[in-house]
């Protein structure tokens, strides 16, 4: 059995939480894409703990940040999960922890044990997602006790996600207040991808909630939407990303993988 749930953020904890996500597993093994997300996952594991899959096996942490990542990476679930997923603004979390998302090898970045040690700890012994989502609400507003203030990256961010689908980069920068080179300097530091990485990965993640509703693949229309070039462009950016072409990935069974995506709950 594979159960998902999606739990929104609240007043409490919208300043920096997008929403709330569970895995409960047991009984079986999957295997299935992560597709790139535009934002940042603090994943804690109560038991058994997935793979990722590749020419080398990692093996993942109890407890880690999943940065925004360029490429979609084969996850392996087995044993029996209990997963706690806090879906972040990268930005804010890595600015309110001072924790550099610059990519490393293995796929996570490790968060630092005297803080989230303890938080972990915590976490394994609430039995109800409701009350992990109220202790973790805590926890950050502990850390952050006055209200947020969004600072240049922040704001960079905040634009691509709104507007990266159909604005070009140049165009976002210009409402920003700060220089071009501060912002592309500090943004891969927050965000562990630079801003071209970061429209394109929003830019497909529409086209795919958009292809998901209406059933079809509107190629002319994709392009026309996503200032690609031509056709082609659009392709070769999705399979660069994604791994596959549009036509093959949408003519498959996508559910583990919206489960994944954060799209879909229910059980499988």
């Amino acid at each position: 059995m594979f159960d998902v749930e999606i739990f929104c953020h609240n007043i409490h904890n919208k300043w920096l939480v997008r929403q709330f996500e569970t895995f409960h597993f047991s009984d079986t093994v999957i295997a299935e894409k992560f597709i790139p997300r535009p934002d940042i996952s603090i994943v804690f594991h109560f038991r058994d703990i997935p793979l990722i899959l590749g020419e080398n096996t990692i093996q993942l942490e109890p407890f880690f940040a999943a940065p925004i990542i360029p490429q979609s990476i084969v996850l392996n679930f087995h044993g029996t999960m209990d997963t706690f997923i806090a879906i972040c603004k990268p930005t804010v979390f890595s600015r309110i922890f001072g924790i550099d998302l610059s990519p490393v090898q293995k796929k996570s970045i490790d968060l630092p044990q005297h803080i989230f040690e303890p938080l972990w700890f915590e976490l394994s012994k609430i039995k109800t997602t409701e009350k992990r989502i109220q202790h973790f609400s805590r926890f950050v507003n502990s850390i952050q006790e006055t209200p947020y203030t969004p600072d240049a990256i922040d704001i960079f961010y905040d634009k691509i996600i709104e507007k990266g689908t159909t604005t070009l980069l140049k165009e976002i920068i210009k409402d920003c207040p700060a220089c071009q080179r501060t912002l592309e300097r500090n943004f891969i530091k927050r965000t562990g991808v630079s801003p071209k990485t970061l429209m394109r990965i929003v830019r497909l993640c529409y086209f795919w909630n958009k292809i998901k509703d209406e059933n079809a693949i509107d190629y002319q229309d994709m392009v026309f939407e996503g200032n690609y070039f031509d056709q082609s462009h659009f392709i070769n950016d999705f399979k660069s990303i994604i791994g596959e072409t549009p036509g093959d990935f949408f003519n498959r069974n996508l559910t583990v993988v919206k489960m994944f995506a954060g799209q879909l709950e229910g059980q499988v």
